[in-house]
């Protein structure tokens, strides 16, 4: 029996590995503060694969390593899972301090560090965009000279903060660096202050594709090209995802020779890599890479296009084993994130129909009459989403489309 322990609790993944490992085989370490915020005393009651949350502060320092050592010594856990972006600095310490594998510690800070990450792959001779730290709107006047600029924290997720400025002169400056320090998640960052950097990019221009790899010792034994969509305008939040990215076979190649350049340039040792890239017309550019599993339901569309369990293989991998993985996709997927004008829900409707459409896998909304949709500022003010298969990309990203306009939400 494996026993693995979870860093940050992901509900997704539990849901995922449901029945893939056995029962009372997880135990979570998740922040008071997320414990309180989420609801979540009773989950390992309601999930048969968990057998305890057990509070511990990780993010930025804490008492983790502690927590999980006594744990281990307890029962012996074979594997440590970052189920969040928050937790990956957390679970590579683990993983060293209990002597199993992981991203390494180093690897793991670099991931989750912006600067660090544009400092690390620049010094390795990897394509970046020009770039520095900022600490006020000044700092971004003086970095944009006049023209476009991308501002983001060094340090967070979902886009949260991300902003996209096409002329910054400084008053837009300081809309920008007020939206920096407000930015705020609740029920995913614990309520003590937290320490925040940022820093503004030279904006690359090109199409949006990420890459997912499973990695073990720093070998790639699955690999995955994603396209994405990105709405236009301040926030460049995702609108949606279709795999595997009808790309040729020399990009393809090149992807693969740009990740194995990230994992050396890193030091990734075992986990999973989910990298973002910009195709210009020259270069394959780094946007930013994580070291967790994919949010957007991008891991759903794997299992389903190439016939697999990605979360059960990462536990595998994790433990030190080698999990049997295919190199082909069988087929293709795609998510497409609904869309309805900001304002209060006066009704929802066609969601029945649009489940029953030609190759929906799943269709959820989680908004109702009463409920206020907000302008997109970041992946967690998307209220919906239609996932759905097909024999190619072209097939399974119009039948995600077609889904998910076909659901009416009307607001005022």
């Amino acid at each position: 029996m494996t026993h693995v322990l979870m860093v940050g609790f992901g509900s997704v993944f539990l849901e995922a590995v449901e029945g893939a490992v056995p029962d009372d085989s997880i135990v979570v370490l998740e922040e008071p503060d997320n414990i309180r915020h989420r609801g979540l005393d009773g989950e390992a009651e309601r999930r048969a694969c968990l057998r305890a949350v057990v509070p511990a502060t990780y993010q930025q320092g804490g008492d983790c390593l502690d927590i999980a050592a006594e744990l281990h010594r307890k029962q012996p856990f074979e594997a440590v899972v970052p189920a969040l972006e928050y937790a990956v600095p957390a679970a590579a310490a683990i993983a060293e301090k209990l002597g199993l594998p992981g991203a390494t510690s180093r690897a793991a800070g670099v991931l989750r560090d912006k600067l660090l990450l544009r400092d690390v792959t620049g010094r390795a001779g990897m394509p970046t965009p020009r770039w520095r730290e900022i600490h006020g709107p000044r700092d971004i006047v003086d970095f944009a000279e006049g023209g476009p600029v991308v501002v983001k924290p060094a340090d967070r997720q979902a886009s949260v903060g991300v902003q996209l400025l096409n002329h910054c002169d400084l008053p837009e400056a300081e809309r920008a660096w007020r939206a920096l320090l407000e930015a705020a998640e609740p029920g995913h960052a614990p309520d003590r202050p937290m320490d925040r950097r940022f820093l503004a990019e030279e904006r690359v221009y090109g199409t949006e594709y990420s890459v997912e790899a499973l990695v073990r010792e720093g070998h790639i034994e699955f690999f995955n090209v994603t396209e994405k969509s990105v709405i236009g305008g301040r926030h460049p939040v995702e609108s949606g995802h279709v795999l595997p990215a009808p790309v040729s076979a020399g990009t393809e190649r090149d992807m693969r020779t740009a990740m194995r350049r990230l994992i050396g340039a890193t030091g990734f040792g075992s986990g999973i890599l989910h990298a973002e890239w910009i195709m210009t017309g020259s270069e394959l550019v780094l946007v930013e890479c994580a070291g967790r599993c994919p949010g957007d339901r991008l891991t759903d569309l794997l299992d389903l296009a190439y016939a697999t369990g990605i979360r059960p293989a990462l536990i595998e991998i994790l433990a030190g084993r080698r999990p049997r993985l295919p190199q082909r996709a069988a087929g293709a997927a795609a998510i497409r994130f609904m869309s309805a004008p900001p304002g209060e829900v006066v009704s929802v409707e066609g969601v029945a129909q649009a489940r029953r459409r030609p190759g929906v896998h799943s269709l959820q909304v989680t908004v109702g009459e009463g409920d206020r949709i907000r302008p997109w500022s970041s992946s967690w003010d998307r209220y919906g989403y239609a996932l759905a298969t097909g024999r190619t990309p072209e097939e399974a990203n119009s039948r995600a489309v077609a889904a998910a306009a076909s659901v009416r939400v009307r607001t005022r």
